[in-house]
């Protein structure tokens, strides 16, 4: 008993040195892309009918223009980012820290069990799991923070806090509220994230072999950095319709539910009414310029911190 309270006392500090790395990793990497998120979410949130089919890149002259000049025109694309960052923390710990638990669990069923499951689908159950789990945890921050962008896009003076955004939106509606377009959050996630897993690995594997050839030691940091990206890239190019679905939920209140009302149908209208590129795909290559660098900073630099700090 004393040698099984050791031991399950010690995955718990594992888990939770990974939730620090995790966390840690995940708000440099957001500080990073803070002004590719933020001109993303004008740009999806936008009807087709709206100042957003423009282009991206005139919001860039947008954001510029609305500060004033100066150096408030740099730091006007990291508005928001601390509240971002808020929401970040935790939902990157806990996504990487479970991500691990799930592997290492699944890993041990299927020894106990004697049922032969390749390693690839562990890591793609695993990472579509911690999707899942980190979605669910924090997604009223997440909801949150996309309203307080939206009030702060519309040119509100004052936009409440991340708690009161919180307090006012289950005032109006309760826990249905804080979790209005969850379900599209955590399909999407879990995919993506299951992706996103499954190839960071297979990509390491085949770095050692191929890029800068090392089979017989641990991936460099290139190799990480560079596995980051591409599997950033494959996995938000297969879910990417989910994330546009994602944000017209959480920023469009009851009409928006009504016209979505769940994955199926929400995917199938959107591509009726606006198509394939203004649509479903709608600000994908904006969306490769933030998920490069962010996947690349925090996939490696969590295994950095892990394989440093975690023992």
């Amino acid at each position: 008993p004393t040698f099984a309270s050791h031991e399950t006392m010690g995955e718990w500090r594992k888990s939770a040195e990974h939730f620090v790395c995790g966390g840690v990793a995940g708000m440099v990497a957001r500080t990073v892309i803070a002004p590719v998120e933020r001109i993303k979410i004008i740009y999806q949130i936008n009807s087709k009918n709206n100042a957003g089919d423009k282009g991206w890149f005139r919001l860039i002259g947008k954001v510029v223009d609305e500060s004033g000049g100066g150096s408030r025109a740099i730091t006007a694309f990291w508005k928001g980012n601390s509240v971002a960052v808020v929401r970040v923390f935790p939902y990157l710990g806990i996504q990487l820290s479970s991500n691990e638990f799930f592997r290492k669990q699944l890993k041990a069923l299927s020894s106990a069990s004697g049922v032969a499951v390749k390693p690839e689908v562990q890591k793609f159950v695993a990472g579509g799991t911690a999707g899942m789990t980190a979605v669910f945890c924090t997604y009223p921050l997440d909801l949150a923070r996309a309203r307080m962008a939206l009030l702060m896009e519309q040119g509100a003076t004052q936009v409440p806090s991340m708690a009161g955004t919180v307090r006012d939106v289950f005032r109006e509606g309760g826990m249905r509220a804080l979790y209005s377009g969850a379900g599209v959050s955590m399909t999407g996630a879990a995919m993506y994230c299951g992706l996103k897993f499954a190839t960071y690995d297979a990509s390491k594997d085949l770095c050692r072999r191929y890029l800068l050839p090392d089979p017989d030691g641990p991936p460099s940091a290139l190799h990480r950095a560079f596995s980051g990206g591409i599997a950033g890239v494959i996995a938000q190019t297969f879910v990417y319709p989910f994330d546009v679905l994602r944000r017209r939920l959480q920023t469009g209140g009851a009409a928006m539910k009504a016209k979505y009302p769940n994955s199926v149908q929400g995917l199938w209208t959107l591509y009726k009414e606006e198509g394939v590129v203004r649509g479903l795909y709608r600000g994908l290559a904006l969306n490769y310029v933030k998920t490069v660098p962010n996947t690349t900073v925090y996939l490696a630099l969590f295994d950095i911190l892990k394989d440093n700090f975690c023992q």
